[in-house]
């Protein structure tokens, strides 16, 4: 069970300020959270409150969406900066003092500085780091704890700069491979919603002012129009605001995510997508930690807590119990039916061989590089589709009502 707490707190720091903060500690009562803020920052704490333990989950729920990411690219620099700075010869402490001076981002100067006060206080960076979950990546802050027992902190710190990088590029690719058929997709539906709300019910007011006779096709299709207006009218924006809390809350499901995310997998153009991205990130991820010196098991724990496909989530999780019994990592891949034969037989010859995490840094090099190819084809792909979409629905508005209106004019014409 989960023991952290939020807590609000006056403390004196040692400079003489007084300063209040609200918190999520790994604490479960006042006195560990007292001796822990004072070992952490160094300050004298004048009043703690303790919140009920409810408003914990509430907390590690909403805050990472209330403060948002820190940008990446700042993130990957401050550790890198920090293992050079080491890598020079400086204290952490004083690293870290330095750093916070020099840093924009305000969210990541405040990390910086409390860094700095808890580093000054005696503590390990790492286990300073761990008050920061939602903003670290896991591999990272397990990579500064290997680092602070290998005595190798410095190298370990600018891995994990380069690591961040390479994370944010994969989802930067991503998220270029999402961008155009959204948008283009959103910009048919807007088109559609204005045919169907403007011009077609002012096509089917002409026909009945008329008193023409139309095709059956074309009256069902007014008969439908009207329908969905009446519904635009009545209960169109509740049904959309219960449809998107419905999604929400189906989507917090594991079993949802999961059936999801199996169902794009076995598609054709989105199970390219997840295939390459997934296989990207797995191996990368999985090159990291091991080559950090973590245990296969720890690795593949710490990877399958942060993949956040829930399909080879689970898929990891049974690699993982395959290695706990004893069957050797490329096995339990290719038992897995998820991971191509290349992937599996470079994971042998790792294994065999001892270098399983320079084996694994090829394959997360050859899957960065084909996730990019991937993301190049797809706009090419996608941009007849859409187009057929588009055009399969405007000649489906020309047959059902500008034919009706051109053999109406016609017959007008020739009277």
């Amino acid at each position: 069970m989960d023991a952290s707490r939020i807590f609000w707190f006056r403390f004196l720091l040692p400079t003489g300020s007084v300063r209040q903060r609200v918190a999520l500690l790994q604490a479960s009562d006042p006195c560990t959270a007292r001796l822990l803020i004072e070992r952490q920052t160094g300050a004298v704490v004048m009043g703690l409150w303790q919140a009920p333990a409810l408003l914990a989950a509430w907390w590690r729920f909403l805050m990472p969406l209330l403060r948002g990411r820190w940008p990446s690219d700042q993130l990957a620099e401050f550790f890198h900066n920090l293992g050079v700075m080491l890598k020079s010869g400086l204290p952490v402490d004083t690293a870290l003092k330095d750093l916070a001076h020099d840093i924009e981002h305000p969210g990541i100067r405040r990390f910086a500085h409390e860094m700095h006060l808890s580093v000054a206080a005696g503590n390990a960076l790492s286990v300073s780091l761990a008050q920061y979950e939602h903003q670290i990546p896991v591999a990272v802050r397990a990579l500064v704890g290997i680092g602070e027992q290998s005595g190798d902190l410095d190298r370990t710190l600018i891995e994990s700069g380069q690591h961040i990088k390479r994370m944010q590029r994969i989802r930067q690719d991503i998220g270029k491979a999402l961008i155009y058929p959204l948008f283009a997709l959103g910009t048919i539906a807007a088109a559609v919603i204005f045919w169907i709300y403007y011009v077609l019910p002012e096509l089917a007011r002409m026909f009945q002012q008329m008193g023409a006779k139309l095709p059956s096709y074309t009256v069902a299709a007014i008969r439908l129009i009207r329908a969905m207006q009446d519904f635009m009218h009545t209960g169109f924006w509740f049904a959309a605001a219960l449809t998107v809390v419905a999604l929400a809350l189906l989507l917090r499901s594991d079993a949802v995510r999961f059936r999801i995310f199996q169902l794009l997998y076995r598609l054709p153009i989105s199970g390219l997508l997840i295939k390459s991205s997934a296989l990207a990130f797995i191996t990368e991820y999985l090159a990291l930690l091991i080559r950090a010196g973590l245990p296969l098991t720890e690795s593949l724990k710490i990877l399958t807590a942060n993949v956040k496909n829930p399909f080879y989530a689970r898929k990891l999780e049974q690699i993982r119990d395959g290695v706990n019994r004893g069957n050797g990592l490329s096995v339990e891949m290719n038992r897995s039916g998820v991971f191509p034969a290349m992937v599996v037989r470079l994971v042998s010859v790792g294994e065999q061989t001892g270098t399983l995490d320079s084996q694994l840094q090829i394959l997360a090099d050859d899957y960065r590089q084909r996730l990019e190819h991937v993301i190049g084809s797809l706009s090419e792909i996608l941009k007849p589709v859409l187009i057929i979409v588009a055009g399969a629905f405007f000649v489906l508005v020309v047959v059902v009502f500008l034919l009706p209106v051109y053999q109406l004019i016609s017959q007008v014409m020739k009277k």
